[in-house]
């Protein structure tokens, strides 16, 4: 019984959590600078709970009137998911190039669809369990007797 809720609850708490960083992330598109840039090279990211290591881009670009800028992204994949030189679209809120990102799917979305899918799939399965659980234990309740509702005894 209480898994039921477990599912129900986390799959709500983690389906909110992406709805908030989706909404955060699509903000952010909206009110960003948008400019080119290079891929400079990869930062190594090591994992002692996976065991391996993981590649951040290092990217590169212009920041108008003012200087280049070189940013580490907080996502990282292995293989890596871009090459060296490769040209990529960088947004950056105005003023602040130090938190800029890459603009693809997997910089930008990836975080917020795999944690909404997960809360989907744990709350769809929370959803299911209390159904059904719910459907069985109606099934178990007795069912009256339809002569004594209208008073009928039968000897």
């Amino acid at each position: 019984m209480v898994g039921k809720w477990v599912f129900l609850v986390f799959g709500l708490v983690a389906l909110a959590g992406a709805l908030i960083s989706a909404y955060r992330t699509q903000t952010f598109l909206r009110t960003c600078m948008t400019v080119q840039g290079r891929i400079a090279g990869f930062k190594p990211v090591h994992s002692l709970r996976h065991n391996g290591t993981s590649y951040a881009p290092v990217f590169r670009f212009d920041v108008p009137g003012t200087h280049f800028a070189t940013v580490v992204s907080h996502t990282s994949s292995n293989p890596p998911a871009f090459k060296v030189g490769e040209r990529v679209t960088v947004r950056y809120p105005a003023g602040h190039p130090e938190r800029a990102v890459i603009d693809s799917f997997g910089q930008l979305w990836l975080m917020d669809w795999a944690v909404g899918s997960f809360g989907a799939l744990f709350f769809a399965i929370g959803l299911v369990t209390l159904i059904f659980g719910w459907r069985r234990g109606r099934r178990d309740l007795p069912s009256p007797n339809p002569d004594s509702e209208a008073g009928i005894v039968r000897r």
